[in-house]
């Protein structure tokens, strides 16, 4: 304050003040005023007021009215700027530090440590700086009671959910420093929460901390949404310099919360962007004895996601030629849950990677999706199924991300899942298709890439089962053909085994009757089709069963013939 101090002129009618013009009296009369005896005199009739009005001593008043208007000129005030206002050595003002500490504790100043001042620490003792919390400024200015907020949260979700609105609700014109304060003020108002107690262990500088309780806020809030590294820095800091300052520490691996191992970022596909995520560590510190809580609320599947419990599964026949029965049979005994675990033993034991990849591959409509849901049925296993078709989004890097999650959905569902479900990626050929290197759809190929090496790194480290079904088996990706521990092909049925599906479907046919029928080569899907057309017929025309030739006349409409004989494979009713 480098103005000359206005002379001090006793005010006759002192009720007539408002309360900001007694702080500016006392502030005023503080400056170089070594706080005297004779200063503390000449302004005892202001001192007392303010006092009296914030239920505080009149050396609080002092160093509170002196607070308000420095922070009027400066975002904070650090401890030799206030020494310096007041013309007193730090050591004198040392000795009113219980005072500063007191208002500090009543929430009406706040105390803050600049990150850049961090590394001064051991050769400055004082490095805190003080700043006036903004409710009581406008207390003051409207001349209200100060009642400090009290802040308390019930638990660490209560508690990210004031962080939340600390955030969303601070100013434009609000300093850096303030919202620290802020945070800092609501930290000690809950360190009876044991993530606040863990917190403090860290020891992590304002900005970093900050930035930590918003990832954790968001994640609580919105766990199944991504997070992209510029937003969060942009939302958080403004301020270009610090942005981009923040942003090469992430991209170089070097900031403070990625050294802790508190997060980590996942490179993206746009202009070297990145979404930023909770460490496990992280999680775990976050969510402590709640964990199976959140865990319930957190897969929430959406329409690229479907979980199809065991139970809801229609169970159906299934038709095989002897050999494709005994490949079968076997899958179903490995995925029974007492010979799974045997065998995810087994392969830990060995070092070996314990997820276990199937694909069912074919022609269309030889019952390859079928096939899995009685698998599931069979061994008491949900099915969670990745809708491919709906995953893949027009957005550049939308659909790596909705595949990321999906993968991300299944693994929390293996682990809180006493029987681990299937996840089905059914009809497959879109994200399983050899890499491409398109020079007219660069764009596109660079997509599809990025995917397979999300599913390729996936199926590496998976903790469960999945089943790929596809049409195009010589589309498929070598190296994640590579992948699939066991690889079935679905033929069409054989003679036989059309026969058998026929005799299932139209008990009532004559043995000629059906042998005509089998000679026609279709798969288990289209004899389904027919089915239903002839209870369709039935129910309109009332005929109780349809005669040979109206059954092959709805085979004609199918678009089949009656070809050379192919090799088996079953049908699922």
């Amino acid at each position: 304050m480098n103005e000359k101090k206005k002379p001090y002129h006793p005010v006759a009618n002192l009720e007539n003040l408002a309360m900001i013009e007694h702080v500016e009296i006392i502030a005023t009369q503080a400056y170089d005023s070594n706080l005297s005896p004779e200063f503390r005199d000449l302004i005892s009739p202001h001192t007392r007021i303010v006092a009296e009005f914030f239920s505080i001593t009149e050396n609080q008043a002092i160093l509170l009215s002196t607070l308000i208007t420095m922070n009027l000129q400066t975002s904070s005030i650090d401890f030799s700027e206030l020494a310096h206002y007041l013309d007193i050595n730090c050591i004198s003002l040392a000795k009113h530090l219980s005072d500063i500490k007191a208002l500090v504790d009543l929430q009406m100043v706040r105390v803050t440590i600049e990150e850049n001042r961090k590394r001064r620490r051991q050769t400055k003792l004082a490095t805190e700086e003080y700043y006036v919390s903004r409710e009581l400024y406008n207390a003051v200015l409207k001349g209200h009671r100060f009642e400090p907020s009290e802040n308390k949260a019930t638990d660490v979700f209560d508690l990210l959910k004031i962080v939340g609105e600390i955030l969303r609700n601070r100013e434009e014109q609000q300093e850096d420093s303030e919202v620290y304060a802020e945070i800092h003020a609501l930290l000690k108002n809950n360190e009876h929460i044991q993530f606040v107690k863990d917190l403090k262990i860290y020891n992590l500088e304002d900005q970093s901390q900050l930035m930590f309780l918003f990832m954790c806020s968001f994640f609580v809030d919105q766990p199944d949404e991504d997070l992209e590294l510029a937003k969060a820095i942009y939302f958080l800091l403004p301020d270009i310099r610090d942005n981009m300052k923040i942003r090469k520490l992430f991209i170089a691996q070097e900031h403070t919360l990625q050294k802790h191992d508190l997060v980590e970022t996942e490179k993206g596909n746009f202009r070297n962007d990145s979404n930023i995520y909770l460490t496990e560590k992280a999680k775990g510190l976050l969510l402590g004895e709640n964990k199976e809580m959140f865990n319930r609320t957190k897969v929430t599947p959406n329409k690229q996601f479907q979980i199809i419990k065991a139970d809801d599964i229609i169970e159906k026949r299934l038709f095989y030629s002897e050999e494709d029965q005994k490949e079968i049979d076997f899958i179903v005994n490995i995925l029974q849950p007492e010979n799974y675990q045997n065998m995810m033993k087994r392969l830990s034991d060995e070092n070996l990677p314990t997820g276990l990849c199937l694909m069912f591959f074919g022609e269309a409509g030889v019952s390859k999706t079928e096939l899995s849901y009685q698998i599931a049925k069979k061994t008491g296993r949900d099915i969670f199924n990745f809708k491919i078709s709906e995953g893949k989004s027009m957005f550049y890097g939308e659909s790596q991300k909705l595949v990321k999650k999906a993968f991300d959905y299944y693994r929390e569902m293996v682990e809180k899942s006493p029987v681990a479900p299937i996840f089905l990626l059914n009809e497959a050929d879109g994200i399983l298709s050899k890499r491409r290197s398109d020079g007219a759809n660069q764009g596109v190929s660079q997509t599809e890439n990025a995917i397979q090496t999300i599913i390729l790194n996936e199926l590496e480290n998976l903790k469960g089962i999945l089943i790929a079904t596809t049409n195009l088996i010589g589309h498929c990706d070598p190296s994640i053909y590579r992948r699939m521990l066991i690889k079935k092909k679905m033929n069409l049925p054989s003679t036989e085994v059309r026969m058998k599906i026929w005799a299932d479907k139209l008990p009532w046919l004559e043995p000629n009757d059906l042998a005509v029928l089998s000679k026609y080569e279709i798969t288990g899907a289209l004899i389904e089709n027919v089915q239903r057309k002839l209870v369709l017929h039935r129910a309109l025309h009332g005929v109780e069963r349809q005669n040979l030739d109206q059954i092959i006349k709805y085979l004609e409409e199918e678009n089949v013939n009656k070809p050379m004989e192919r090799s088996r494979i079953g049908f699922i009713k």
